[in-house]
């Protein structure tokens, strides 16, 4: 008796019920039973909300966190909402960083309030994509990574700013929504 999901057909279930023949979710996600084109297989998120002061360098990474890809034959796209204060350099090579060396430079900057190097607050958002991980845990981060090798560089001065920057501020958090899909 098959029973069939979406496109898929499960055949050899004994016809008086699934008797010894168990259909597991997790299973049927794993090896792809289940996921058309373009189908979620799994969503993660990474939050820091820890205001912290940043060092200049050629490079740096302001957040990261682990997460598990289910799947080899899967992508990952992900997207960050960041918060800075104090201006500093600006374009310094903003992205996010999939394990130990794979950039993708998909987000911006947004500078919102007063300008000055103080109170100057600076919203980067925007996306990131890879293809070709393994199955398996991974760490993404954010952070800056200048073309020109220049050290001085770094996007702000404070990581997820809060009253100490401006009194009406609450603790602000950081995220990464990191979204595998087929």
């Amino acid at each position: 008796m098959p029973i069939v999901l979406g496109d898929t057909t499960i055949t050899g279930l004994a016809a008086g019920g699934i008797g010894n023949n168990v259909i597991n979710a997790n299973n049927m996600a794993s090896n792809g039973a289940w996921a058309p084109s373009g189908a979620l297989v799994a969503v993660n998120t990474v939050r820091n909300s820890t205001r912290s002061s940043v060092s200049a360098g050629a490079s740096g990474i302001l957040f990261s966190g682990t997460f598990t890809k289910l799947r080899a034959d899967t992508k990952i796209t992900a997207f960050t909402t960041t918060f800075g204060a104090g201006f500093y350099s600006g374009n310094c090579g903003f992205g996010m960083r999939m394990d130990s060396s794979s950039w993708d430079y998909g987000t911006s900057y947004k500078y919102d309030g007063m300008w000055s190097g103080t109170s100057q607050t600076t919203i980067c958002s925007g996306w990131g994509y890879w293809t070709g991980l393994a199955a398996g845990s991974h760490t993404i981060a954010v952070g800056w990574n200048t073309i020109n090798g220049g050290t001085g560089e770094k996007p702000f001065n404070i990581l997820n700013p809060n009253s100490n920057e401006d009194s009406r501020n609450y603790q602000m958090i950081s995220s990464i929504i990191i979204y595998e899909h087929v």
